[in-house]
């Protein structure tokens, strides 16, 4: 949006077209782009907005749903009328509320399936990659969390873990493994669930260890000691147990879904370890930056997701995204999982748009109240059945 109040395309607000389909409208949401911001309420410019989308997509203007949504995010549905039928000049905006209300709540329930995919292309456009990927503020942010006293760590059990898979000894992590009955246990109980049907139970954490593979094993004890020495931890504002639920949650959607993204068998253990470190970030600021947590955490409860992008730009240094690809780079994770997590996605078998579901998945299955994000409002069976195996992880972490 240009300064006189013409539109083109660029920065300054992003909107989402979505036919209508079966009993819902045609949708086109609005808002000023959080990544960008204009400068001036999304009032200002809609009727410039609403001019440029009607030449650009063609369809009558009578016919969709427009719908402002503001910086605090509230949902108002505006109506254009043109002075002149050959609509050359900018129209004439009025404003009325929804039915029930101006929050998301009430836009979803007059705009149905065509407002929820209207709403995540917005966060999916609000959450695309910076051109610039590190300013000089990023890299001081990402280099004081690496060097902080109080980041995050795995245990000890974890390192003897990680230097035997190193070596390839199998015998070794099943070894060092007995010595955490707990982590065993739900080993064995994960290698005995219903993907491994034909086989016949074990009690052997050899054994699981071998059928569910050294790779596999390895991240998930990654995760687990970090379950059990971060229940609570250094932000008193933020919810580690609600962090650990949702975290396992996505990994669970991750590898739930990788047949509806076409996203090969081999690919799953890199596919599952993506979900499960995804959020890794949200840890290693809350830990590290409490006080910058703590202020996040305050202004954004009860607050939509786009609301939510724009606190997070506004507060923190740097996207979370680039925190977590920052602090997996000190592990062995494969290149495919911390460059899915920075949002570099090109040639991975889809993983990208895999992630962005199961994270909408997770939020729905185990909320984390600060992610910017629309929970998806049908979750697939196959993830419930997924996640529904992951359970006892968590439950046993917190012994």
């Amino acid at each position: 949006m240009t300064a006189e109040n013409q539109a083109r395309p660029g920065f300054g607000i992003i909107a989402a077209y979505v036919p209508g389909e079966r009993d819902w409208p045609a949708v086109v949401a609005l808002a000023c782009d959080p990544c960008h911001e204009p400068g001036r309420p999304i009032k200002d410019m809609t009727a410039a907005a609403i001019h440029y989308i009607c030449k650009d997509i063609g369809t009558a203007p009578d016919a969709l749903c427009w719908t402002t949504i503001d910086a605090v995010g509230r949902f108002t549905v505006a109506v254009p009328k043109w002075s002149d039928p050959s609509r050359q000049s900018l129209p004439e905006i009025t404003y009325q509320r929804f039915a029930t209300g101006i929050g998301v709540e009430a836009f979803l329930k007059e705009t149905g399936a065509s407002g929820e995919v209207a709403l995540e292309m917005l966060s999916a456009a609000s959450e695309l990659p910076r051109l610039e990927e590190e300013t000089p503020s990023m890299q001081d942010f990402l280099d004081a969390i690496e060097s902080h006293n109080n980041l995050p760590v795995p245990s000890t059990l974890f390192h003897m873990v990680d230097e035997a898979v190193a070596k390839g000894d199998i015998k070794k992590v099943a070894s060092v493994l007995q010595s955490d009955p707990v982590i065993s246990l739900s080993l064995i109980n994960y290698a005995n669930a219903a993907r491994f049907i034909g086989a016949e139970k074990t009690a052997s954490v050899h054994q699981a260890v071998v059928r569910l593979g050294m790779d596999f094993v390895h991240r998930v004890v990654f995760v687990a000691t970090m379950m059990m020495r971060y229940q609570k931890g250094q932000c008193a504002n933020f919810n580690y147990q609600a962090y650990w639920m949702n975290s396992l949650a996505t990994g669970a959607a991750m590898r739930a879904m990788l047949p509806e993204y076409e996203i090969p068998p081999t690919m799953a253990d890199d596919a599952h370890a993506t979900g499960l470190v995804a959020g890794i970030g949200w840890l290693a600021v809350a830990e590290t930056f409490p006080a910058l947590m703590a202020k996040y955490l305050q202004r954004c409860h009860g607050k939509d997701p786009l609301p939510k992008v724009r606190l997070q730009n506004e507060i923190f240094p740097c996207p979370i995204r680039l925190v977590s690809e920052r602090y997996l780079q000190r592990f062995s994770f494969p290149d495919v999982v911390h460059s899915t997590i920075a949002g570099r996605t090109e040639g991975r078998h889809n993983l990208g748009e895999c992630l962005a579901r199961a994270t909408r998945v997770a939020q729905k299955l185990a909320p984390l109240p600060c992610l910017a994000v629309l929970p998806l409002t049908d979750v697939p069976s196959s993830c419930r059945e997924e996640w529904e195996r992951w359970q006892s992880l968590f439950k046993s972490a917190k012994r």
